[in-house]
């Protein structure tokens, strides 16, 4: 009796065996693969490494639950360098449910490039049910570009002060401060400098001495630096100060070169402020002796000219004039020119000779009664060789009353 009941029931319990392994079998036949959306992006990035945002959004579609495990993240250069390599936990997911895993992956690149970067990720997909395992594999790939971030790699932004300090007689000595900023995340540094400065010809009429530096992210350093400027280059409509050269940053440890090229306009002060010292000024003195003669009264004007300067000076478009002073008010009675332009070197003195003629007829229409007479020269006062001038006058009275 007892054997029966024994057997009996191995009988049931081989028959619920088998039919609960036909139901796993035809369930596990129909496990879905779960369906993945990976996101990649750079967060973050600067001379030594990116940070690489990894988000992975899994939706199982099956009527039971799956674990997903053993997830791996290689990334790879275009040369096959492998940047990274980590692992991602996984975890259940219950059915019909989404699940989202996420890794942020620090990457060096070691100076291998990361224009393209190739993300691929495995692991595994399974269900149990008692003693029975099902698993899928899971191998994905994706491609992240880095050519927006490499490409937008900005050149430095540069501002230029320029000082004159010294005038020799064929350049003037420059002092410059060059204020760099570096807009970019991560350092940049500048090399292979040269600042051109030139005229609107295209003409080269001086140059700067420009040292390379290194800038930190949003930095803004000043360099302080030399140069010259050739005289003539005052002649020029327009001066411009070109400076160039190479920006090169390391970006994750990938090193990226760029050339740039900044343009500046001189803005050209006053003549006198940068050539005319206060402390030494053009010593202009005027010595006049009046004299009658059969043509009337003749004016003699001697105009000397001492130069203080350690470049030569040119006098051109001298004018003399002769006038009545009479009750405070200036009556012109003559005026004579000197065509030819003077010139007057270093720590020396020129002498200009002017004759005025009065005639008898204009004489006689002055006013015995007259205060003054009073001599004025003016002239326009330059650097030999340049054309733009400082105007200059100088007057003199003389209290000589021909009819006495």
């Amino acid at each position: 009796m007892n054997k029966k009941i024994v057997k009996f029931l191995f009988i049931v319990i081989t028959i619920i065996y088998v039919i609960i392994g036909g139901l796993l079998f035809i369930n596990i036949q129909v496990l879905e693969a779960p369906e993945i959306i990976i996101e990649i992006e750079v967060t973050e990035i600067n001379s030594l490494e990116a940070v690489i945002h990894t988000e992975i959004n899994i939706d199982n579609p099956n009527s039971f639950d799956v674990s997903v495990k053993n997830l791996e993240l290689i990334t790879t250069t275009p040369d096959g360098y492998e940047a990274s390599h980590v692992n991602i936990e996984g975890g259940k997911i219950p059915s019909n449910e989404k699940k989202t895993l996420t890794k942020d992956v620090k990457i060096a690149f070691a100076g291998h490039s990361p224009e393209i970067l190739t993300s691929k990720i495995t692991g595994e997909v399974g269900m149990n049910i008692l003693f029975i395992e099902k698993t899928i594999p899971l191998n994905m790939g994706m491609i992240t570009s880095l050519e927006k971030v490499i490409n937008d790699f900005a050149a430095p932004i540069i501002t230029t002060t320029i000082d004159f300090v010294d005038v020799t007689t064929e350049e003037i000595k420059i002092s410059t401060i060059i204020e760099v900023y570096n807009p970019n995340s991560f350092e940049m540094y500048i090399e292979n400098i040269t600042g051109d400065i030139v005229t609107d010809t295209g003409k080269k009429v001086g140059e700067l001495n420009v040292i390379g530096e290194t800038l930190l992210p949003k930095e803004s350093k000043e360099i302080t630096t030399t140069g010259w400027v050739l005289l003539d280059a005052f002649n020029a409509e327009k001066i411009m100060i070109d400076i160039y050269g190479v920006a090169g940053a390391k970006i994750a440890g990938f090193e990226k070169n760029i050339t740039f090229n900044s343009e500046t306009n001189l803005i050209v002060p006053d003549l006198e402020d940068i050539f005319f010292s206060k402390d030494k000024p053009v010593l202009l003195s005027i010595k006049a002796n009046n004299k009658l003669t059969l043509k009337g009264l003749v004016t003699e004007i001697n105009l000397e000219v001492n130069n203080t300067f350690n470049v030569g000076l040119a006098l051109r478009d001298i004018i003399c004039r002769l006038y009545v002073v009479d009750n405070g008010e200036l009556n012109l009675l003559g005026e004579n020119s000197i065509d030819e332009e003077i010139i007057i070197d270093t720590g020396q003195e020129s002498l200009a000779l002017c004759n005025i003629t009065i005639p008898f007829s204009k004489i006689l229409t002055i006013n015995p009664s007259f205060e003054w007479l009073m001599v004025s020269v003016t002239a326009r006062c330059t650097i030999k060789g340049l054309n733009p001038a400082v105007y200059v006058e100088i007057r003199g009275y003389t209290d000589i009353h021909i009819f006495k």
